[in-house]
């Protein structure tokens, strides 16, 4: 965390907020909207208030291999991400979705190591997967026995769709670090968005026909929260950060996250978690420590690295 100071630390700070407040919101949301439609609609206004400072900051253009790699990442991170979230938390609570999704830096830090030269697998890391699986595992186990017996509950299909989300952005969030430090963020924000909100439409027109949908002050500001400050302004801080910290600082991201969104989900919405799912969340959390606060050596080389990154400050 060396490397977090001046806007580095504000970036950080606001997606921390931001994300860690979007769990309650979404709940909210989906008491009146479908999942697939509220999040392209999401999505696509967040779009459109991304298009004129795309515009206008745009700088170089993206090659043609950078354009082919934002639409992979949007249809990851927005898409394939997204859809699985707002599905997930019409079956469990906002808290217990934030918890699962925590998984996302273990995930982040096996696939940096696949395909990012300056992030080894380190012994900690090791340990820090096999710790979040057996939250995993903690939580999942009944619902999942359950299943074998009989059909699968909302417990368990609510948590693959989490899991799943955690892993499709990790591998996105690698892949962003990997092709794009030459990218405008503003582009980079704006082009994911398009692709995701016309993959979340399209589910929404094959899924949700003849779904109603509600448009309450509740609903709307539901919808307008999200867009502008869940995607427009946080996925600005989080591309901006991206090439100049570690994979590790951004996967401590949803270890403050989901604080808030547990502290939320209490205070607002009544949640209770179980001593299961807080074993199993525990267990989560320690695994994400382990890959977030690295050794002196892997601290000096995030040091370094951030150094040298032109435009930072």
């Amino acid at each position: 965390m060396a490397a977090l100071y001046g806007r580095r630390l504000a970036a950080y700070g606001l997606c921390c907020a931001v994300w860690g407040s979007t769990w309650l919101v979404i709940k909210v949301g989906l008491r009146d909207l479908p999942p697939f439609r509220f999040a392209a609609i999401r999505m696509a206004i967040a779009c459109a208030l991304m298009a004129p400072l795309a515009l206008r900051h745009a700088g170089r253009r993206p090659t043609r291999s950078e354009v082919l790699w934002i639409g992979i990442c949007g249809l990851l991170q927005i898409g394939v991400a997204y859809a699985f979230v707002f599905s997930a938390e019409q079956w469990i609570d906002s808290a217990l979705a934030a918890i699962l999704f925590s998984t996302f830096p273990i995930w982040i830090g096996l696939f940096g190591h696949v395909w990012l030269a300056d992030e080894p697998l380190t012994k900690r890391a090791l340990v820090a997967s096999v710790l979040g699986l057996a939250g995993v595992a903690v939580i999942q186990g009944p619902a999942a026995a359950a299943a074998l017996r009989a059909r699968p509950g909302p417990l368990l299909i609510g948590g693959l769709c989490m899991v799943g989300s955690a892993i499709s952005a990790a591998i996105a969030n690698v892949l962003n670090k990997l092709h794009f430090a030459r990218v405008s963020p503003y582009q980079n924000v704006w082009g994911q968005t398009l692709v995701g909100s016309v993959f979340l439409g399209a589910l929404a027109l094959v899924f949700e026909r003849g779904s109603p949908m509600r448009w309450t002050p509740t609903s709307v500001f539901a919808m307008l929260y999200l867009a502008l400050f869940g995607t427009a302004l946080g996925f600005v801080a989080l591309f901006w950060l991206i090439p100049r910290v570690s994979v590790a600082v951004i996967g401590t991201i949803p270890l403050v996250d989901t604080v808030v969104a547990v502290l939320l989900g209490a205070a607002i919405l009544g949640e209770t978690l179980s001593a299961r799912v807080l074993a199993g969340g525990l267990l989560i959390l320690v695994g994400v420590l382990l890959v977030a606060v690295p050794g002196r050596g892997a601290a000096a080389r995030a040091r370094d690295a951030g150094s040298i990154v032109p435009g930072d400050r």
